[in-house]
């Protein structure tokens, strides 16, 4: 029960009294669901006691490059490797994009660019952008001059190459079934 700061376990019958304090997020505008009767105003009422606006990251790009490099550092003691550095040229990259879908969609470009990298530097070059229609659009060199299976081609070739030719590796760190990479291998002719 929130207004009572108490709790049940569950399977118990006993109320538990603790000292605690609520924290709620949402990206909707709580006060006009309970206006149309799609949000509960006692909910609201226990709830907004303190509300705290944090604008998205298209608002506030002076937070990005610091955030970023905190997932780098954070995504790479997941993985237990040294975080790579962010060059200049993909940090200014990274403060000119909208980023719609906030930190997740932040943190998810950074993972997918550190797949990409497998080094010690983040470039422009490893920076893939998830499209609004799901395509996955890469943000490069490398699609202007040439078409997306080019690419699809070099991504395949380059962690082939990172992971010492090892294909099973090489498709879980691309994302993709062992079987598919056996496709794409012998569609784009490569060894």
């Amino acid at each position: 029960m929130l207004e009572e700061r108490t709790f049940e376990r569950l399977g118990g019958s006993q109320p538990i009294s603790a000292d605690v304090r609520w924290i709620a997020a949402t990206h909707r505008d709580l006060r006009a669901m309970v206006r149309e009767g799609t949000f509960r105003d006692d909910l609201y009422h226990r709830l907004a006691v303190f509300p705290i606006r944090l604008p998205p990251l298209r608002e506030r790009r002076e937070d990005v490059l610091p955030l970023a490099e905190a997932l780098v550092a954070q995504l790479s003691a997941a993985a237990k490797r040294t975080p790579p550095r962010i060059e200049p040229a993909l940090a200014e990259r990274l403060q000119s994009e909208l980023w719609p879908g906030n930190v997740r969609e932040l943190r998810n470009a950074l993972e997918r660019a550190m797949i990409l990298a497998d080094g010690p530097l983040l470039g422009v070059e490893h920076l893939w952008i998830q499209a609004e229609e799901g395509a996955t659009v890469a943000r490069d060199s490398a699609l202007a001059s040439g078409s997306l299976a080019d690419l699809e081609r070099q991504t395949i070739e380059r962690t082939l190459a990172g992971v010492g030719g090892n294909r099973r590796e090489a498709a879980a760190k691309l994302g993709i079934g062992l079987r598919t990479l056996y496709d794409k291998l012998k569609r784009y002719n490569l060894k």
